[in-house]
């Protein structure tokens, strides 16, 4: 998972003139930031985009994350995006782990504020590869591995948490292993910065036993965005839903991410088999380099989809800031959010929310 940047240090390669090609790029950004989840976060956080060897073919890119916390979580990731034969095929990847320290709240959409303290050991790796079928739609398939291992730690107060004794699905932890299928529909005029167009994307994910996964599971999420622009500026909306099975480990159950749904909230605070949300914001251009937002997002989990209500959705409503690292606006974001009229928060990443 990316998280938290500032301080963006740009170092481009020089762009000769007869070629309209996109240059190569490196974006090295100091890991620094906060959230509820996290506490202060600092680390490094480096892209390198590759040259573009075609007109019709997307750049390459390749991502690494390297980040601690002052709550005592450290991860690292690497993420490979390739695109091969003029841009039909696209390999994404990920492959890393993290030492994750975290509470457990319970599952509904309305939690208490204690949560049970335990610590989730993972390594994991994906890989992914779609197709593009017509100039809009692209069909692909993957395949994960996950190793997770749980422990109990001690509550702030010292006294043992009781998230094992709970007999909560996963709490033992374990290998998953499976497969999943994804279907895209990409209308966007940018990637990075998109001011016309759609982008809808939904994947369905399978963990059997047959696999060799520990716990036999499934996962449906579906999402879709729209973007139009007056001038320079934009407007982006964006709803999504995820579905999970009944017998899915807590760690992989729907939930707000706190940087990119519901911002500035404590991802951790609400999961449940089913989730839904949406979100609205307004993009001001303010010149090349920097850009202004304003957003609201909206987000409920539910134990079923006939559970969810209009009075049971939490809101975060604030506003941000970007910076740009390339020419086609890959930017640094900073976004404050009011999460259900109760608390201010900050979330600061890379790339847009949606």
């Amino acid at each position: 998972m990316k998280k938290l940047f500032l301080a963006p240090i740009i170092c481009m390669a020089a762009l000769s003139s007869a070629d309209s090609l996109k240059p190569a790029a490196w974006v090295p950004l100091p890991a620094v930031g906060s959230s509820p989840e996290t506490g202060f976060q600092y680390g490094a956080y480096v892209m390198r985009i590759f040259e573009q060897t075609s007109a019709d073919q997307p750049q390459d890119r390749l991502e690494l994350l390297l980040q601690g916390t002052t709550q005592g979580q450290y991860q690292a990731y690497i993420w490979p995006n390739m695109f091969l034969d003029g841009g039909l095929w696209n390999l994404k990847g990920k492959l890393g782990g993290r030492y994750w320290p975290s509470g457990y709240f319970g599952q509904g959409n309305a939690t208490e504020e204690e949560a049970d303290q335990y610590a989730n050991t993972t390594l994991e790796g994906s890989i992914t590869a779609n197709y593009l079928i017509t100039p809009d739609i692209r069909i692909g398939a993957s395949l994960r591995v996950e190793n997770h291992e749980i422990e109990d730690i001690a509550d702030p107060d010292g006294s043992e948490s009781s998230l094992i004794d709970a007999n909560v699905i996963g709490a033992n932890g374990g290998l998953y292993s499976g497969v999943g299928a994804e279907l895209i529909y990409d209308k966007r005029d940018n990637i990075d910065w998109p001011t016309q167009g759609n982008l809808s994307k939904a994947t369905w994910d399978l963990y059997p036993t047959s696999l060799g996964s520990d716990a036999n599971f499934s996962l449906l999420n579906a999402r879709s965005a729209h973007y139009f622009s007056i001038a320079d500026d934009v407007f982006a909306f964006s709803a999504q839903l995820s579905l999970a099975s009944e017998d899915t480990p807590f760690t992989h159950l729907p939930r707000p991410s706190g940087d990119g749904t519901l911002r500035g909230a404590n991802g951790q605070r609400w999961i449940d088999n089913a989730s839904v949300g949406a979100q609205a914001e307004f993009r001001k251009a303010i010149s090349n380099r920097w850009a202004a937002v304003v957003f609201t997002d909206t987000f409920q989990v539910a134990s079923d989809l006939d559970q969810f209500a209009l009075s049971d959705f939490h809101y975060s409503i604030g506003g941000g800031i970007r910076f740009a690292t390339t020419p086609d606006r890959f930017n640094v974001r900073l976004d404050v959010g009011f999460v259900d009229f109760e608390s201010f928060n900050f979330a600061i990443t890379v790339g847009e929310a949606f």
